[in-house]
């Protein structure tokens, strides 16, 4: 039995990306982690510091306080979060800390200016280069509290070449090298002890700062907004960080504006940004192929073919049977999984009649069953070259390439109405309509 394909003969110079656009931090899924010292109560994510890697007079006084948990966010890849959690220090709540920094125990008071987490530029293990500013920033937390009041925070600061701090009285350290700064505060997502529910944070970047020379960026997530509160039995899971880039697609040069029906044309496209964020759990990206009516209208353009991908490349496509000849067909792209679509061309395209054809008088095209069902075949005495499928609207569905007199189609995928097919033998073709029921 013959299958019936899609429209569009693909060249795929550009396969599935999966690395994501832009800058992003290191291990953002936490999934590997060293030991900076003898016990694994020194455990931290690589690229990822906490209390026992802090800098500072009273570092050596800090308890461990993450974790690496099994717990990870609804679907993800990977087998590893971070879990973190406050201790009490001489009456004192200590919050849980991570950054990609380093953290830093000057002080004994909670909000004393010696307490910071910052970026040392000297040690790459405690510092994250970046060169453009993304648009947001997403991660996914878990956070268990037994007040419904207290607040979590997630910040972000893009700043220029200074060891940036993020002081615990609330204040960064040099103010003149911020350039733009991500922050959100959370309430808990679960009781303390309770179920492992997750909420996915999305945090967009505003340019607050008079520096506009990004050069690092500085993430800290803490279990509590303000140093030294907070209960003893909240703990904060936190999964796969990512940062945003507000992606665009625009279409490279089509180095002809005339072509015939059935001839190739490639159709080069530059894509930029974050088409498929790998902490959404979302689809792979498709860039479409589309072409106008013949008057340069796209109310119901015709998909020429497409390609699955998440960067540039080429798509190569071929001009179906079945359209008109005409002197004002444009090509524009859209995208499925972050929905754009491109400038059109730029210029009229003309498709010739040299290769179009006629309909034929004395052709014979017999179908049956009609209606179908599962299956229908398409008969004729002269041998069959190609089959085209419209729905009932017009727009072209299906099409199949084929050398016979006799072909079998499945037709499971289609939604139940009606039909026209169109057959072709050479320059000829023939039409009957069907209906089909599932």
């Amino acid at each position: 039995m013959k299958k019936i394909f899609l429209i569009g003969c693909l060249c795929l110079s550009s396969m599935l990306g999966m690395a994501q656009y832009g800058t992003q931090f290191e291990n953002r899924g936490f999934e590997s982690w060293a030991n900076f010292g003898s016990n694994n109560n020194t455990n931290e994510p690589i690229h990822w510091h906490s209390t026992k890697s802090a800098s500072g007079t009273f570092s050596g006084f800090l308890s461990q306080q993450i974790e690496p948990s099994s717990v990870v966010r609804p679907g993800s890849s990977g087998t590893k979060s971070v879990r973190m959690w406050p201790v009490s220090v001489m009456g004192v709540t200590a919050n849980g800390n991570l950054t990609n920094g380093r953290m830093n125990a000057g002080s004994m008071s909670a909000t004393g200016s010696g307490n910071y987490n910052y970026t040392q530029r000297s040690d790459e293990r405690f510092n994250t280069p970046i060169r453009s500013l993304p648009d947001s920033l997403t991660v996914w937390v878990c956070f268990r509290s037994a007040s419904s009041d207290q607040e979590a925070e997630a910040r972000a600061a893009i700043h220029g070449d200074a060891d940036f701090k993020f002081v615990s009285n609330g204040t960064v350290d040099p103010a003149n090298q911020l350039v733009a700064t991500a922050r959100k505060r959370f309430t808990r997502t679960a009781t303390s002890g309770g179920n492992y529910t997750w909420k996915r944070l999305s945090i967009p970047f505003v340019k607050d700062g008079p520096c506009n020379d990004p050069r690092y960026i500085l993430f800290t997530i803490t279990t509590n907004k303000t140093p030294g509160e907070g209960g003893t039995s909240d703990d904060l899971f936190v999964d796969d960080i990512l940062l945003v880039y507000n992606p665009s697609i625009q279409m490279g040069a089509i180095l002809k504006n005339q072509f015939e029906i059935g001839e190739e044309l490639v159709i080069p496209f530059t894509l930029i940004g974050t088409m498929s964020p790998e902490n959404l759990n979302s689809g792979a990206n498709q860039v479409i192929a589309q072409l106008s009516a013949a008057n340069g209208s796209f109310s119901n353009p015709i998909e020429l073919g497409r390609v699955t991908t998440n960067t540039s490349g080429n798509l190569t496509v071929t001009l179906p049977h079945g359209i008109f000849a005409g002197q004002h067909y444009r090509i524009r792209l859209v995208t499925t999984n972050y929905p754009m679509v491109s400038e059109d061309n730029g210029f009229d395209i003309s498709i010739s009649t040299n290769n179009a054809v006629a309909e034929a008088s004395n052709v014979s095209l017999t179908i049956y069953p009609n209606p179908a069902h599962d299956v229908i075949h398409l008969s004729s005495e002269k041998t069959i070259n190609n089959v085209e499928i419209f729905n009932f609207n017009g727009k072209l569905v299906l099409t199949e390439q084929c050398d016979s007199n006799d072909i079998e189609f499945s037709l499971n995928d289609m939604a139940s109405g009606i039909y026209l097919a169109k057959c072709y033998f050479n320059h000829q073709y023939a039409t009957q309509t069907f209906y089909y029921y599932k």
